[in-house]
């Protein structure tokens, strides 16, 4: 009784959610209506994506290939991407524009009160 009930009530979700997608109305890349009030195709980027857009293309990239060793890594397109990889992009960045603890909040947020000592 149970397999039957089980078997039942698949047949019919199976039924209906064929005769939904069948259905041009039920899909919203064919929905004429639906898609001349939505805007999410024509959507720009945000000021944060445009934000690290502007980093990656005039900080990252120029200072990540300057170094050989990257350049000698990137030519190699069958490669797969390791995570040591970005460890290695990170320290020849960080390297390069002397992030240094003394420029850092690290400094001011350990000597707060409630947080740092």
């Amino acid at each position: 009784m149970k397999n039957l009930t089980t078997m039942t009530m698949t047949i019919s979700i199976t039924i209906i959610m064929s005769a939904c997608s069948a259905s041009q109305a039920g899909n919203p890349s064919q929905n004429s209506a639906l898609n001349n009030i939505s805007a999410s195709h024509k959507e720009k980027s945000g000021a944060i994506q445009n934000s690290l857009d502007n980093w990656l293309q005039k900080e990252w990239t120029p200072t990540i290939e300057k170094n050989a060793r990257v350049k000698e890594k990137n030519l190699d397109k069958e490669r797969d991407f390791e995570i040591q990889e970005y460890i290695d992009k990170a320290v020849i960045y960080i390297k390069d524009n002397n992030n240094t603890y003394e420029n850092s909040h690290s400094k001011k947020i350990s000597s707060m009160p409630i947080i740092g000592k």
